[in-house]
């Protein structure tokens, strides 16, 4: 009889267990203007979440990488969120299909990583001339809808203090831009080969001849770059003129120096580290170069190699301002 109770116990005991395990496990459902219509499990700790939104045309794929304990450090444990950008061309799988980074960096670091389809050029902008594309609202799908659908559907610490964001290239620009949009939502904001410089006649080249390839308008994104700079375009939204929005969040640029494409990242990078001096507002700036001095086989050109590296190297930098709750 003795030994039929412990068993019974026993049982229980593994139910309960079991049951709490099973709660822990992310149960992504639909609110705030985000409808849920898919979730894949792509191994342990990362999930692609296929979502649609009033705000942007079409299903879009949400990559989210948990902390290895997610499952198992119970329900007062929350964890801070990195927002990772991708670039032009890009999409949500890029950092850890293409980059890789993310998985054996990031993952290993007690953050929620979520890494949010862009599209190929969306600009991460409200456009101002979407067209038949319509409606492009990247800025307000991601900062107004998906950051408070992720704190509905995870366990994070849902403040500013508990937010970064990062990005490459076009990424970097947004990474930059929803932080000086929305300082109060951002703790940490880095740019990796940013497009920062939106007045720089070589980005506007590159983004007015991108737009044709997926039939969407040249215009898009910023209007017409011969109207007048105080437009609602190219000035309004460019990086280096809403620098003073930066004061009170941490803020990280990195650079190269090789190829015409990062030369010319980099010079936007000197204006908008130049921007920040001038204001006094502190920031970390690292132009490494032909890549030799952050390592990891990055030759100093627009490539992964070198965005793997920023990211590495600004991990532990975000780490320690964002905060953990137990």
């Amino acid at each position: 009889m003795k030994y039929a109770f412990v068993v019974i116990q026993t049982i229980l005991c593994l139910f309960s267990v079991g049951k709490y395990v099973v709660a822990d496990v992310p149960n992504f459902v639909s609110g705030n203007g985000i409808t849920v219509r898919s979730v894949s499990k792509v191994n342990n700790e990362l999930y692609d979440v296929i979502i649609t939104s009033g705000e942007v045309r079409g299903d879009q794929k949400i990559r989210i990488l948990l902390p290895h304990d997610y499952m198992t450090s119970g329900s007062k444990r929350r964890y801070p969120v990195l927002y990772l950008l991708h670039g032009g061309m890009g999409g949500a799988d890029d950092w850890t299909a293409k980059g890789g980074t993310a998985r054996w960096t990031v993952g290993n670091l007690p953050l929620i990583t979520v890494m949010p389809n862009g599209d190929p050029f969306g600009w991460y902008t409200n456009w101002v001339n979407p067209g038949n594309a319509a409606p492009q609202n990247w800025r307000t799908f991601h900062n107004e809808k998906l950051i408070p659908w992720i704190d509905a559907n995870l366990r994070t610490v849902a403040k500013k203090q508990g937010r970064a964001i990062a990005g490459l290239s076009m990424g970097g620009f947004g990474a930059i831009r929803y932080a000086e949009v929305y300082p109060h939502l951002y703790n940490y904001a880095a740019s990796f080969s940013g497009a920062l410089d939106l007045l720089d006649w070589r980005t506007q080249t590159v983004i007015l001849g991108s737009e044709t390839i997926d039939k969407k308008p040249l215009n898009g994104p910023f209007g017409t770059p011969y109207l007048p700079w105080t437009s609602s375009g190219w000035f309004a939204q460019n990086p280096i003129t809403h620098a003073a929005t930066l004061r009170d969040v941490h803020v990280a640029i990195y650079t190269g120096n090789q190829g015409i494409v990062e030369s010319t990242m980099r010079d936007a990078a000197i204006r908008m580290h130049n921007m920040l001096n001038s204001l006094n507002i502190p920031h970390h700036y690292n132009d490494y170069g032909n890549g030799k001095s952050i390592g990891h086989n990055c030759p100093g050109r627009h490539e992964f190699s070198c965005w793997n590296a920023a990211l590495i190297d600004v991990a532990p930098r975000m780490m320690a301002v964002l905060e953990q709750k137990y």
